[in-house]
């Protein structure tokens, strides 16, 4: 899926003003882990929305939130190509990225599985 779109259609937008609330004492720098389908992004404090939006003279009037997977430990990057794509279509995309939990490490080894540290996290999960 290689659709490419303008650099003037596209605009990220910061959700909250300063840090968000509860990341105040986050130590942990946000980091892009992986490549190609499998990249991902870990520790994420600053929620934002990036918008794509189509050429005015494709636009179809709708538009679509992107939420990416990761079980709030991480992001998938795959969205924005998701996004591209249906702008190419007419439809306007909604990037969401929203914060993850924090998590320990100094390089990529040791922020690699965090899943199967989920007590050391104080993870719950429920239904």
């Amino acid at each position: 899926m290689q659709v490419t779109t303008p650099a003037a259609t596209k605009k990220v937008v910061n959700l909250w003003p300063g840090v968000a609330p509860g990341s105040e004492q986050w130590k942990q720098q946000e980091a892009m882990l992986g490549s190609g389908p499998g990249q991902r992004i870990v520790n994420v404090n600053t929620p934002t929305l990036t918008a794509f939006l189509s050429d005015p003279a494709k636009a179809t009037g709708t538009a679509i939130i992107i939420a990416p997977g990761g079980g709030f430990i991480f992001l998938g990057t795959d969205t924005h190509e998701v996004a591209e794509w249906l702008v190419a279509r007419g439809l306007a995309a909604f990037v969401l990225k929203y914060r993850t939990v924090q998590l320990e490490g100094q390089n990529e080894a040791q922020l690699t599985n965090p899943a199967e540290r989920a007590s050391e996290l104080s993870l719950t999960i429920t239904p």
